[in-house]
């Protein structure tokens, strides 16, 4: 488990604890959470970790669903729409990117240029979500 996952899943963990708490929750059911492509989490390191921190809580045994949402992009010149192919990075390079430099301007990290006009000017439009969609609770 890296510590990038850890430190996201305890906060993840925190915050459906303190939704189970306020409605007096005896059980998490199931926590639904979008997690974007550019925060270069690892989902099945994630939901290990949230496993683990689960565990002898209202929470432990409870479902976690993620959706994973694709980095896309939008040119700043054309306004041309498109998935990003993160698919070159490595998950060495990605973890140490997000160790060492989480305000960097990740646009520096990627290779790709708008594919109807050529232009490096773009934006993200997705992919850099972290959302607790929903929580299902028994009470």
């Amino acid at each position: 488990m890296v510590l990038h996952e850890l430190s996201v899943a305890t906060s993840i963990f925190e915050a459906v604890l303190e939704v189970a708490s306020k409605h007096s929750a005896k059980k998490v059911l199931e926590v639904n959470i979008d997690v974007g492509e550019l925060t270069l989490l690892n989902p099945d390191q994630l939901a290990l970790a949230f496993e683990v921190l689960s565990k002898g809580t209202v929470v432990e045994g409870a479902k976690i669903n993620i959706n994973v949402i694709k980095a896309r992009a939008r040119c700043n010149k054309c306004g041309e729409e498109w998935n990003l192919n993160l698919s070159y990075m490595s998950p060495t390079m990605s973890h140490v990117m997000a160790m060492t430099c989480p305000a960097c301007d990740l646009k520096a990290f990627f290779k790709g240029v708008c594919p109807k006009c050529g232009e490096s000017d773009f934006d993200f439009i997705s992919g850099s979500e972290l959302v607790i969609k929903s929580i299902r609770i028994e009470t």
